[in-house]
């Protein structure tokens, strides 16, 4: 599929999801849907309803491996004014709830989506500064990266695998390439070089409280022309939780972070894809 075909198709979903319609969804006979790391059906979990709206959305499309993966903020506030069913008025609309939301989609060969991957945080469980209300998407994120300073796709995934040995301590932290300009978000929060935070990125990096059992990885979506690489594990410690971390990188080191975590979740029911560790992918290339 082509980029464009790969927005288009997260048009259409998000669309189904504004509207409550996961039947609008053009899935395969057998998709297989996730919602909060366990099998559900599409439009079971509690991100889905009437009414909602997606004030904040930010796409990323890899035709190499058919993927999309969006993020954004859903929230059910609206006003009551532009609601005209009065079933829909009376019934439905309750307390204002946000959710900051994430979704892989994996098309097939036909250009239908065979895998649908929901993760879905609601404000009031999350350890943060800046409320969803405010959150705008990040759009450095989608600054193209000069062409002497990008990355093959291969550096790009190797480089995003050491951050996950580091966090995992199988290599000593410092060997992680770190921009010296690199800081680290969370949910919309900055969280390195903060007056609550202290801690530079890479200080954070090679602190003992920093280590997880990181399994589970996958890197579905790498744009080489952005720097950008989005990266999906199950971080197994105290906490354990869900992960999406999306790296910028430029001139091989990572600059930026954006991690979208949720800690309530203890089972993934995705399989890691391909060498888990950076030692496995070396060993795979010969090097």
């Amino acid at each position: 599929m082509t980029k464009k075909d790969l927005l288009n198709l997260v048009m259409t979903y998000t669309e189904a999801l504004i509207h409550n319609a996961p039947e609008r969804v053009p899935v395969s006979e057998n998709c297989r849907t996730t919602y909060q790391g366990a099998v559900a059906p599409l439009g079971s979990g509690d991100i889905w309803g009437t009414p909602r709206r997606i004030p904040y959305r930010q796409s990323f499309v890899d035709p190499v491996t058919n993927t999309a993966c969006f993020s954004g903020i859903v929230t059910n506030h609206i006003s009551f004014r532009v609601i005209t069913d009065p079933v829909v008025r009376n019934n439905t609309f309750r307390a204002q709830h946000w959710w900051m939301y994430f979704v892989r989609l994996q098309a097939d060969e036909n250009g239908n989506i065979c895998e649908i991957e929901e993760i879905a945080r609601q404000e009031t469980a999350a350890a943060m500064k800046v409320h969803p209300m405010h959150m705008q998407p990040p759009m450095l994120l989608e600054t193209p990266i000069a062409e002497e300073d990008r990355s093959t796709r291969e550096e790009m995934i190797r480089i995003a695998s050491l951050y996950w040995d580091g966090a995992h301590k199988l290599i000593d932290p410092t060997e992680v390439p770190f921009h010296p300009d690199a800081f680290r978000v969370e949910i919309g929060t900055k969280c390195s070089d903060e007056y609550d935070d202290p801690l530079s990125v890479r200080s954070q990096n090679d602190t003992a409280a920093f280590q997880w059992d990181v399994i589970k990885r996958r890197y579905p979506v790498v744009i080489e022309s952005t720097g950008i690489v989005i990266s999906m594990v199950h971080m197994i410690g105290n906490p354990t939780g869900y992960v999406t971390d999306i790296f910028k990188i430029e001139s091989g080191m990572i600059k930026y972070v954006y991690a979208f975590h949720d800690w309530l979740i203890d089972f993934v029911d995705w399989d890691g894809i391909g060498p888990q560790t950076t030692a496995e992918m070396d060993a795979l290339n010969g090097k």
